[in-house]
C-alpha cells in the first residue's frame, strides 16, 4: 500500500474515532433516546456535549427542552419560579424505576441527592451541574445511579448573575434585584437563607459583595432554593451547593466553628469524596475538605449548607470548582497540565459518584437517617 495512502487512511481512522467520542459525549453505551436527539437536532457547527458549548442561560433553557422532549421518560423540569429579570429558576428530576426483581413490598423510598449550582453567578458551577445531567441521561452505564436514587438538580440558581458577569466582564457574585432606594443592585444569595442570618455583624450597604439583603429569604432565588428543600426533605439525604472559585469541599456550619451533632459522618464522607476527586485530577491541586467556617476563616451567616442542614438533610456540603482565582495564582508559578478542566470535570464527577455509594453502599456507611 502505497506510504501517503496508509498515513491517509490512518488519520481517517483517527478523525472517526474522535467524532464517535464526541458524540457519545464520555459514555461507554448512548442511551438511545439521547442518541436520536443528537442526530436530529445537532448541527455540523455546534458542540455535541454540553462540556463543549459556551454556558449561558440560553444554553442552559435549550440544553433542558431538548433533553425533556428526547428522554422524558428518566427526567422532568420543573419551572415555576422567576428570577427579577425574568428568567427561569429550573429544577430537573431524573429517576428510573428500580428492576421489578428488586422491588420487595416492604421496600423504603428511593433516597435523593439535592444538587444546585450558581448562587454565585459565573459559569463553572453551572457547567458543572449540565455535565452531572448529561452524564446521568446520556449513559446507560449510570443507569443504577438513576434507579436507586432521586436527583434533583437546580442547574442555574442565579441565572442574573451569571448574564451580568457574563457580558459586563465584571466577576459579580450577587443577584440583579435593585434596592428600595434604586440607588445599588443586587443581594448575596449565600447569605439570605434564614439561618442564624442575624449574626454575623450588620450590613447594611448594598453596594457591598456581601449584602445579605433587608431580610432573610428576601430574594426570588432563595424562596426557589427552599421550596426544592422543603419539597424533597423527607427523603432527601445529600444536599450539594456547587459554586465557583477554588477545589475543595466543605460542610456545616458557617455561622460558627462549633461542630454539628453529626460530625464524624460528614468528616468522613467529605474525605472520601475528596479521595475520589484527587484519584481522578491527577493530584496538581489537592481537593479538600474542611467546615465553611474554617475555610473562609470567619463565620459566614445565613448559608445554605448550614439551611439545608438544619432542615434535616444529614449530609450538606458546600464544593468549589474549578479554581477560579486560585488557578490564576497558580499560572504564575506553573503551568497546569493541557486539558486539566476536563481532568477537574471527570474529578467532580467522580465525587458526585461518590454519593450515590454513600446511599447504595451500607455496608460502607450503614444507613443514612436523619
Amino acid at each position: 500500500m502505497n506510504h501517503f495512502l496508509k498515513i491517509f487512511l490512518f488519520t481517517l481512522i483517527a478523525v472517526i474515532i474522535k467524532t464517535n467520542e464526541a458524540s457519545r459525549c464520555g459514555c461507554k453505551n448512548l442511551r438511545h433516546c439521547y442518541g436520536e436527539m443528537l442526530h436530529t437536532l445537532l448541527d455540523r457547527d455546534e458542540a455535541a456535549c454540553v462540556e463543549d458549548a459556551a454556558i449561558g442561560a440560553s444554553t442552559v433553557t435549550i440544553f433542558l427542552k431538548a433533553i425533556r422532549e428526547y428522554c422524558g421518560d428518566v427526567m422532568n423540569v420543573i419551572s415555576e419560579h422567576m428570577t427579577y429579570e425574568g428568567r427561569h429558576l429550573y429544577e430537573v428530576v431524573l429517576t428510573k424505576d428500580r428492576p421489578p426483581s428488586d422491588k420487595p413490598e416492604d421496600q423504603q423510598p428511593k433516597p435523593t441527592i439535592i444538587i444546585e449550582a450558581g448562587q454565585q453567578g459565573g459559569t463553572e458551577s453551572v457547567g458543572l451541574a449540565l455535565y452531572i445531567i448529561e452524564q446521568l441521561v446520556a449513559c446507560e452505564d449510570y443507569e443504577p445511579m438513576l434507579q436507586y436514587v432521586t436527583w434533583v438538580i437546580l442547574p442555574c440558581t442565579n441565572p442574573d448573575g451569571q448574564e451580568y458577569s457574563r457580558y459586563s466582564q465584571v466577576s459579580w457574585k450577587k443577584n440583579l434585584r435593585p434596592s428600595d432606594d434604586q440607588l445599588s443592585y443586587g443581594v448575596d444569595i449565600t447569605r439570605n437563607f434564614d439561618v442564624q442570618w442575624g449574626s454575623c455583624p450588620k450590613v447594611e450597604s448594598g453596594f457591598s459583595t456581601i449584602y445579605p439583603g433587608v431580610s432573610p429569604a428576601s430574594e426570588n432565588e432563595t424562596v426557589f432554593i427552599k421550596s426544592v428543600i422543603a419539597k424533597h426533605k423527607k427523603e432527601a439525604k445529600i444536599y450539594v451547593s456547587l459554586k465557583r472559585d477554588g477545589h475543595s469541599i466543605h460542610y456545616p456550619f458557617g455561622y460558627t466553628r462549633n461542630a454539628p451533632p453529626n460530625p464524624s459522618l460528614l468528616q468522613r464522607v467529605a474525605g472520601d469524596i475528596a479521595m475520589r476527586v484527587n484519584q481522578r485530577t491527577g493530584g496538581v491541586h489537592l481537593f479538600m475538605n474542611t467546615s465553611v467556617f474554617d475555610y473562609e476563616g470567619k463565620p459566614h451567616c445565613g448559608h445554605s449548607v448550614d439551611y439545608a442542614y438544619e432542615s434535616g438533610i444529614p449530609l450538606s456540603y458546600e464544593m468549589r470548582v474549578f479554581l477560579g482565582s486560585d488557578n490564576k495564582i497558580m499560572s504564575k508559578f506553573q503551568s497546569l497540565p493541557r486539558g486539566y478542566d476536563n481532568s477537574l470535570r471527570n474529578g467532580y464527577f467522580s465525587g458526585i459518584r461518590e454519593m450515590y455509594n454513600v446511599l447504595t453502599n451500607e455496608k460502607k456507611y450503614g444507613r443514612i437517617t436523619k
